[in-house]
């Protein structure tokens, strides 16, 4: 007679099983990803060249971690807004709208504030600039978003339970 011991997933398998079905990992890796090549894309349009490579691929790496963090609360204000945490699964979801558009209002604040009050950063003279912004920036909240968004969708849809 043989005993099969039959065992519980342990807590790591299970915590990693439930890390999976957030949405906000994929946000976040997808949100790194697309927002670091396009910080380090649009490096010659700032003007910190002249402090070395370091600086500029750190300030890059910063900036990378500050789009994360504006994608994520973002994210977090559009699922209080449609109360849903999977809204990126519904069709016609007017959520990436919301991220945009969250996203896009802090990011030109932040540009404003940046180049024309603490003066933090500045613009090359190849910076394409808007009312003052850099257009690069904007461009960058209303592409990436929606990619994120997709890319978060299609990671998830396999993996939530019942969809």
């Amino acid at each position: 007679m043989t005993h099969s011991r039959i065992t519980k997933p342990s807590t790591l398998t299970s915590l990693a099983k439930r890390a999976r079905e957030l949405p906000e990992l994929y946000l976040i890796v997808w949100g790194g990803l697309f927002n670091g090549v396009w910080e380090f894309a649009q490096s010659p349009l700032y003007t910190d060249h002249t402090r070395g490579w370091w600086y500029v691929v750190w300030t890059r790496l910063h900036c990378t971690v500050g789009d994360i963090m504006i994608l994520t609360i973002s994210f977090w204000l559009t699922c209080i807004l449609l109360r849903s945490r999977v809204w990126m699964l519904e069709k016609r979801s007017p959520g990436v709208f919301f991220l945009v558009l969250f996203g896009l209002g802090y990011t030109v604040f932040s540009e404003w504030y940046n180049t024309s009050v603490s003066v933090t950063w500045e613009y090359t003279a190849a910076m394409p600039v808007v009312l003052g912004i850099g257009l690069t920036p904007v461009l960058q909240w209303l592409i990436i978003p929606p990619l994120v968004g997709w890319a978060t969708r299609w990671q998830l849809s396999g993996r939530l339970p019942g969809e």
